[in-house]
């Protein structure tokens, strides 16, 4: 039985979490304390398999505690838990991209109808990270079996066939939270998908590494110099640039660099849109995820008046979004083409390419 600390204030969020906790025969909470510091000295005990914690807990913070347990090379999972992923935005958006945090929306009212959506949330994501027996190979994704994978290139993914296609996808606040919960979804698709994510340096080969433990396709940071496989997501280096360049007929493949931030992004999307463009891709099918800003915008307005290829957008949906900007800005410059809640834009994607 995994052995889990429970941290908050609140004495009455402590027993729900508890209660929520216990009821699941694997899962046993053996302690529970009150405050940031009281929870990092405990966990220093190693008598602990995980913590759930409130992010803005007293005395030290969820993120100060994730921290400073890293610095003293303390590896326990944290589960976080916040009220408002808008308000804790910069909290959540840094948490999102370390690979033994899991962040969970706790409801306002633990009483109400959400308080069934709180248990199923918290219990996945423990899950996540006590479930796991065994690194995962290749051969253990969803719906991929040894014969199949062993067929792949090397890299994951497999030559383009039929029409020349790509998903290029842009996100920023909220977009980790969002492309941890989206990518899994996605089926085989055949394509290469492309993500530009804001995030800072370091980040980005963790966030990768979580999704890719869910998901259908093989989820990496991109490489300079790689060349674009089918059913392969790669996302943008934290704090680098990303294009696309087409070497030759048909085969494109990553170019990572520092040149000065754009707009003051680095990654940014307008740069990755726009290198479409000398790309001879038949049809881009561009997706707006959550995010502060205008980011994305104009590379898609670039694209569609480029004319050359076929352009679809889908954007997600207001009540979805952590921050509602770039969708937005999208969708009033009249670039969406479909908008739609999070939980739907993979299946979007997929029915635009025809799968």
């Amino acid at each position: 039985m995994y052995k889990i600390l429970v941290a908050d204030d609140s004495a009455l969020v402590r027993k729900v979490i508890c209660d929520i906790i216990n009821a699941n025969p694997d899962y046993q909470v053996t302690d529970t304390c009150m405050d940031g510091e009281s929870a990092y000295d405990k966990a220093k005990t190693g008598n602990f398999d995980l913590i759930v914690c409130e992010m803005n807990i007293p005395k030290m913070n969820a993120m100060e505690m994730i921290n400073k347990l890293e610095t003293s090379k303390i590896n326990i999972p944290v589960v976080v838990m916040t009220t408002s992923l808008k308000e804790d935005a910069d909290k959540a958006f840094l948490a999102a991209g370390k690979s033994s945090v899991e962040i969970v929306k706790k409801p306002f009212r633990l009483f109400s109808a959400e308080r069934a959506d709180l248990e199923k949330q918290v219990i996945l994501a423990i899950s996540r990270f006590l479930k796991k027996t065994t690194p995962k190979t290749d051969a253990s994704k969803p719906g991929v079996d040894q014969k199949s994978r062993a067929a792949m290139p090397t890299g994951g993914g497999k030559p383009f066939t039929g029409r020349k296609r790509l998903v290029a996808i842009a996100s920023s606040t909220g977009g980790p939270q969002a492309l941890h919960a989206m990518i899994p979804m996605l089926p085989k698709i055949g394509v290469p998908v492309v993500i530009v994510q804001h995030m800072p340096k370091g980040f980005t080969a963790s966030l990768a590494e979580r999704i890719d433990s869910t998901a259908n396709l093989t989820v990496k940071e991109a490489e300079n110099g790689e060349m674009l496989k089918a059913d392969t997501v790669y996302i943008a280096p934290g704090g680098r640039h990303l294009e696309i360049i087409e070497v030759t007929s048909g085969k494109y493949t990553c170019r990572v660099f520092d040149d000065p931030p754009v707009n003051n992004l680095r990654p940014c999307a307008d740069v990755m849109y726009r290198s479409l463009i000398k790309c001879s891709f038949e049809e881009i099918v561009c997706v707006v995820l959550t995010g502060m800003g205008a980011d994305g915008s104009d590379g898609i307005e670039a694209l569609k008046q480029n004319g050359t290829q076929k352009i679809y957008t889908i954007t997600q949906s207001a009540e979805t979004c952590v921050v509602y900007g770039m969708p937005k800005a999208a969708f009033q410059r009249g670039l969406s083409d479909e908008v739609r809640p999070l939980n739907e834009v993979a299946n979007a994607i997929a029915k635009k390419l025809g799968v």
